[in-house]
């Protein structure tokens, strides 16, 4: 090092520090002189390595001083921006100056990175869960002791218990027992859904990731916001004011959010729609979070130079609460469980003897126990984390197909749905029961109590998918029309000579006979009116009439609608059985 002793900057030759601004020496025919670069010094104080899930970025803390003695703040900069100094002027002010050579630029980020030297050098993650670090799997989270991981915004309110004793094991325990805030129906699936979530890495590897959010229904007062935030508590400081995600955020936020937090918990609040203009934008962002939380497949996004991005699904569990399911069709309802909150359910004492053992930190301590018992369980050498997967993948396919040999008709993602939430309640109750805190009996009850419960809600939400088919919603719509007075059916063998306004088609004692567009038409318009999603195509919604069963094709041509004589005249119709109206109303009441 060749400097003033005074500096508070130290350059390596060929730089020198004189009178508190930059030089160089340089050598010309005359010998060695110096020439000025600029008016302050630069200087790295530390060098970040960024891990964000993905890839490894560095960024650069900078340090200076100006040659007035002025102490410049510290600022970020990232690696490519460093040698542009686009950010000087913004971020330390027109005073510091660049001298006007062709290389400024050049000569002065070569002297700024001479000084990594005694820069600190530190590893930054910006994504939680499980990572493999050194040869060992790491559970991370913010307030980690022993890795700098670092959430921004409302998501620095996740955070890791420093300790735990196993008195505060209990805590969880008693959310499934008669002390607990709310029925078995909820707390039970929540309690599930909390501890099925570290295991979403190892599900993963196993190519059974968890593909669904659950969704808390209740109308205000119900208490929603502050269950999802009582179940967060087990990953942070949380309350009902300040759940992380926000259907008022951008879905774009929501997203590039959902990919950060790894094999934790988060929620996404609030849908509902206060203003008609709402319902589009709101709707649209539920059907991204769906889809993205069910397939698990990123948005697609180019770089500047037109390669593909590296995809970021979310990588977590997430819990949204609505005044009412978002209206996104069969597709959609088919990606979340969903749990309905009454009045009167939740019980007030109850809940406030949990939330405040929240805010004393004891879920998180009880979270911190369990995964450091899923570390020291199943994560000890490359054989037990692969016998781990292996348990994992056993255990999906063995509650799904308990499920679907069930005899219970329903869409094949709600089988998948009550083998995850087993999954999570196993887990949860092996990892108390190694540890004492509750007896064998205990253990099996809970199970028990757990499984029949999910039964139910399983069954419930096939019903709700079926609801959702836009077969049903046409079926459903168009008998509310009929029954109205809105539409009509002339009788198909004594037709007036004139068609009325609202029209759609004939009947006879056993059947409907519906003209297509007239029906489509009416359908369509009332959802609109009334604020819902139709968006199927009048020659798609025959199709699957036809093939679900509910319409009848014609025989020799296969079509969709079939030649109808009516009086003496032969239309194409849509022919379906006044059965199949009641059959599909019915399960709509």
């Amino acid at each position: 090092m060749s400097n003033s002793s005074t500096s508070p900057v130290q350059y390596p030759l060929p730089y020198k520090v004189i009178n508190g601004c930059l030089y160089k020496e340089v050598t010309t025919k005359s010998g060695i002189t110096t020439k000025k670069l600029s008016n302050f010094l630069p200087y790295i104080v530390k060098e970040v390595s960024v891990d964000d899930g993905v890839e490894e970025k560095y960024e650069l803390r900078l340090g200076g001083v100006h040659s007035s003695g002025r102490l410049l703040p510290e600022i970020d900069v990232s690696g490519s921006e460093l040698g542009n100094f686009n950010w000087l002027i913004e971020r330390w002010g027109a005073d510091c100056v660049l001298e006007p050579e062709r290389s400024i630029k050049e000569t002065v980020r070569h002297a700024i990175q001479l000084t990594t030297e005694n820069a600190e050098k530190i590893h930054v993650y910006h994504v939680t869960g499980w990572k493999h670090i050194d040869g060992k799997w790491e559970y991370l989270l913010p307030n980690d002791g022993k890795y700098d991981v670092s959430l921004r915004g409302k998501l620095s309110r996740y955070e890791k218990a420093t300790d735990w004793k196993i008195s505060d094991l209990s805590s969880a325990f008693f959310m499934t027992s008669e002390f607990s805030f709310a029925p078995d129906e909820i707390t039970l699936p929540l309690l599930a859904f909390t501890f099925l979530t570290p295991l979403n890495e190892f599900l993963h590897q196993a190519n059974y990731e968890p593909k669904f959010v659950l969704c808390l229904l209740g109308k205000t007062g119900t208490r929603k916001s502050t269950l999802a935030a009582l179940c967060l508590s087990f990953y942070g400081r949380f309350s009902g004011s300040d759940l992380p995600l926000s259907f008022r955020d951008t879905a774009n936020s929501i997203m590039y959010n959902a990919f950060s937090l790894k094999d934790v918990l988060t929620c996404i609040d609030d849908f509902h729609p206060s203003v008609r203009k709402e319902v589009n934008r709101l709707t649209e962002t539920a059907q991204l979070v769906m889809r993205g939380y069910g397939d698990r497949i990123g948005r697609g996004k180019l770089k500047s130079d037109s390669t593909p991005m590296e995809s970021r699904p979310p990588q977590g569990n997430a819990i949204i609460t609505a005044e009412r399911a978002p209206d996104i069709g069969e597709s959609g309802t088919a990606r979340y469980f969903s749990l309905e909150l009454r009045d009167g359910m939740i019980d007030l004492k109850n809940l406030s003897s949990f939330q405040r053992e929240a805010e004393k930190g004891t879920l998180r301590s009880c979270m911190l126990a369990y995964t450091e018992w899923i570390k020291s369980r199943y994560l000890k050498g490359k054989d037990a984390v692969q016998s781990f997967v292996e348990n994992l993948k056993h255990l999906f396919e063995s509650y799904r197909d308990e499920f679907s040999s069930s005899g219970i008709l329903c869409h094949g993602r709600v089988p998948e749905m009550f083998a995850w939430l087993m999954i999570g309640m196993e887990y949860f109750l092996s990892f108390l029961l190694d540890y004492e805190i509750i007896s064998e009996e205990d253990c099996q009850s809970t199970y028990m109590r757990c499984r029949d419960c999910l039964y139910e809600l399983a069954k419930k939400q096939s019903m709700n998918i079926e609801q959702d088919k836009p077969t049903h919603v046409f079926i459903q719509k168009l008998y509310s029309l009929i029954e109205s007075g809105q539409a009509f059916v002339l009788n198909r063998f004594n037709p007036p000579d004139y068609l009325p306004n609202g029209f759609v088609g004939y009947e006879d004692d056993k059947n409907y006979y519906l003209n297509a567009d007239a029906a489509h038409t009416m359908v369509k318009s009332l959802c609109d009116k009334q604020g819902e999603n139709f968006t199927i195509l009048k020659n798609d919604l025959l199709k699957a009439l036809a093939e679900e069963g509910i319409s009848r094709k014609e025989k020799k041509s296969g079509k969709n609608t079939r030649s109808i004589n009516i009086n003496n005249k032969t239309k194409r119709l849509i022919w379906i059985p006044k059965s199949e109206f009641d059959y599909i109303v019915g399960l709509g009441e």
